[in-house]
């Protein structure tokens, strides 16, 4: 069976299967593109990405950023790469520094950092990256729709879509924009407004639909009840966009929420339950996510044959109670133990459940990277001694990475000194417990660090 690994990049997930003498085939997935890294014994002997085989393909395979990898058992292959890893990864970052450099200096990694943080709703983050490349391409049509597209007040809307017409008229994109600006015109009653989550259009701040593509933006008994047809096409389109943010970062609530409305819109309600529910799990204290769910099983429980184009949907008997459950679940603090000694694992397992925590286990550094990325842990107990790997190498990855650098993690270890101390400190420990621990001393350290 095939396990994933997200949040983390190939390069350090190459480096551990060095360190720990891995054997794996690694399926890497890069939008529509999918390649094939063969590893024996933690060295790489093999890679395929489309007609390409060998180190070309390894390289062209670790230039991507933003991957989804699943490991599986290695395959049958034949020995094409003989160059050393650390060799190939020296390369790799050699060409990456290179592309950059040219990306930088045309101004287009500004374009594509400002349209990243305005898909996630950072207006004002993506404000400050557009008006930096602007003043580079003041004649670039896209820098200034994704201008209008930021703005709030109606009147730099215009001016910002009249700049686009004015270097392109005939863009096809341009054209569209000013054609949703000016449906919106007739309806905006205020120099505020909001955009629509699916296809961009100007909004009244208090509106709950869009009166250009047909999309609902909150869930009520009316938009259940109702059936106003939706243009297909925006909603394709922010699907993908949303489906985008979500696998950069699975935690994002503005894209599981906006994934759980278009399929409300769309009529396939088992995968808006399926969004409405981790948004409530992931935000248990935000009551808009919890009516919307309710809502949405309350309807389909009275209507269980669903909708005209609508699959058949499972309910659970009581979703209340399952509700309920979830959100009890979703309260609790999740704590990963990385530790080889089972019988070690299990005490503080034992401990820490019997103090309310949920606890997920990793008895190696190949596990606890895949179980930080589908748990995302509140605080993470990691032992300093494990096979093949130490945990301060663990602890360096774990920090250098953006989004769970800000997890946690005490140290464990049977070393005491305050040479050990001072190292797990340097490396960004929150803190040192000495084995064999007192369990009142750990949970009353684990209540000063986490959340």
């Amino acid at each position: 069976m095939a396990k994933k690994i997200d949040g983390f990049s190939l390069d350090n997930i190459l480096q551990i299967f060095s360190l720990e003498k891995k054997t794996q085939t690694l399926r890497v997935r890069k939008e529509e593109r999918e390649g094939l890294l063969d590893i024996d014994q933690g060295e790489l002997i093999h890679a395929q990405l489309e007609q390409l085989e060998g180190v070309a393909a390894a390289i062209e395979i670790l230039i991507w950023d933003d991957v989804q990898i699943e490991i599986f058992p290695l395959r049958p292959c034949q020995r094409t790469i003989t160059k050393a890893l650390i060799n190939i990864l020296l390369e790799v970052s050699k060409l990456k520094d290179e592309r950059n450099n040219a990306f930088d200096e045309s101004g287009e990694g500004l374009l594509a950092s400002a349209i990243e943080k305005a898909e996630q709703q950072q207006y004002k983050e993506a404000h400050a990256d557009l008006v930096q490349y602007l003043k580079i391409r003041r004649d670039n049509t896209l820098g200034w729709v994704w201008y209008s597209r930021i703005q709030g007040n109606v009147g730099t809307m215009k001016k910002a879509l009249a700049m686009a017409a004015s270097i392109n008229a005939h863009d096809g994109l341009v054209r569209e924009e000013q054609q949703k600006f000016s449906a919106a015109m007739a309806r905006l009653t205020d120099d505020v407004a909001k955009k629509c989550y699916f296809c961009w259009t100007p909004l009244n701040k208090n509106a709950t639909a869009c009166h250009y593509c047909g999309g609902n933006l909150i869930i009520s008994p009316e938009t259940l009840a109702g059936s106003v047809p939706v243009i297909a096409r925006y909603f394709e389109q922010a699907r993908e966009r949303y489906t985008r943010i979500l696998k950069k970062n699975p935690r994002s609530l503005i894209a599981i929420y906006c994934l759980g409305l278009i399929n409300v819109n769309t009529h396939n309600y088992q995968e808006a339950l399926g969004f409405l529910d981790k948004a409530t799990k992931i935000a248990p204290g935000k009551a808009i996510f919890v009516s919307q769910l309710k809502l949405l099983l309350d309807h389909l429980a009275a209507h269980k044959s669903g909708h005209e184009g609508q699959r058949a949907v499972a309910l659970p008997q009581t979703p209340e109670a399952d509700q309920v459950e979830a959100l009890s679940q979703s309260e609790q603090k999740m704590i990963l133990v990385v530790e080889d000694s089972s019988t070690t694992r299990k005490v503080i397992a034992i401990t820490l459940s019997r103090q309310g925590y949920r606890v997920v286990e990793a008895a190696d550094g190949l596990e606890a990277l895949s179980r930080i990325s589908e748990e995302r842990p509140d605080l993470i107990m990691l032992d300093v001694i494990l096979p093949k790997m130490d945990g301060y190498k663990i602890l360096s990855i774990i920090k250098g990475n953006k989004e769970f650098k800000d997890i946690p993690v005490i140290m464990l270890t049977s070393k005491d000194g305050f040479i050990n101390k001072m190292k797990g400190k340097m490396a960004g420990s929150s803190a040192y417990l000495t084995k064999p621990f007192d369990p009142d001393k750990m949970i009353t350290e684990i209540e000063k660090h986490i959340k």
